[in-house]
């Protein structure tokens, strides 16, 4: 039988079943403009990233947990989503990644927010977004004190080291031709570290702040010193996915309103101006002026 010949009713009504049926399969296929926060809601449970030894922003304390300034200021983002979302409760799972697989981690939604001293670089923002700047800090090196070493001229002939996937990388690769120099990639700071600690390397290339964490809690502080220019000014972020702008908006206004208030003092001095880990390690670090800017201007912007 043909349409024309149905009632009038009838026809409005197989027609508006098919528009239903071409229509539903395309309002399914759309997708959600917050990801991350549906994730979240739907899951109870909420996926932070952290770095074992990126003392004192991210690291693991005497019991193996997270801890650090960086993990601190994830923990009120994950309170300001609980609150967002109107969630009883949520879970907060951690996941220790490093820096060569803290960027595709976080591409492909396996954490939520990656709470460690990951540096806002132009290059990085093609595949993640950051938060405003929670910490700046400059990149040089740390060699033993007695090593005679204090600018690049000095490294002709010598092996350096850096965290592969990290800032330092991209300077120990930029300069090995001007300055002669032999390179080895650690897989993550802690690595780094024991190279230049055995002799297996001359210098350290890394944050100047994660240098001195790691100088702090080594068995003789004293036997370490940070020289060098500064090879960049790196502005530090939580790292989080492009795909949801509702949820950076609630990282960046959550960090805004902790560095706008006391809390940024006090989590200053809790992790740079006082022991912590497992070796009292003290960095002994006020807030430079750099820092403290970022704190009253929160920016994402980049300063390569």
């Amino acid at each position: 039988m043909l349409l024309s010949a149905l009632p009038t009713a009838l026809q409005r009504l197989l027609a508006g079943i098919a528009l239903a049926a071409v229509l539903l399969p395309a309002a399914q296929a759309q997708p959600s403009q917050t990801p991350v926060l549906d994730k979240i809601r739907d899951t109870g449970t909420i996926t932070l990233g952290y770095r074992e030894s990126a003392l004192p922003f991210s690291f693991g304390d005497d019991k193996g947990q997270p801890a650090g300034y960086a993990v601190d200021l994830c923990l009120r983002v994950a309170e300001a989503a609980k609150q967002k979302l109107g969630l009883k409760d949520l879970k907060v799972r951690w996941l220790p990644l490093t820096p060569q697989n803290r960027v595709p981690t976080v591409v492909n939604g396996l954490v939520d927010l990656d709470c460690a001293p990951n540096t806002n670089t132009l290059e990085r923002q093609k595949q993640v977004a950051f938060s405003v700047s929670h910490y700046v800090s400059t990149v040089r090196m740390l060699v033993r004190a007695d090593s005679g070493i204090k600018s690049f001229d000095d490294l002709r002939g010598k092996t350096v080291v850096t965290s592969a996937g990290s800032t330092g990388d991209r300077h120990v690769r930029r300069l090995k031709g001007e300055y002669g120099f032999h390179d080895v990639y650690a897989k993550d700071h802690g690595e780094s570290f024991l190279l230049l600690e055995t002799g297996r390397a001359q210098a350290f290339v890394m944050d100047d702040v994660l240098l001195a964490g790691l100088r702090a809690k080594s068995k003789d502080p004293s036997q370490y010193v940070i020289v060098g220019p500064a090879l960049s000014v790196e502005q530090n972020a939580l790292m989080l996915s492009k795909a949801d702008p509702a949820w950076k908006q609630l990282v960046d206004q959550t960090l805004a309103r902790t560095f706008a208030s006391p809390d940024a003092s006090a989590l200053q001095k809790r992790w740079f101006q006082q022991p912590i880990g497992t070796r009292g390690t003290n960095l002994a670090l006020a807030p430079s002026a750099e820092v403290v800017n970022a704190w009253k201007h929160p920016s994402d912007a980049v300063t390569e």
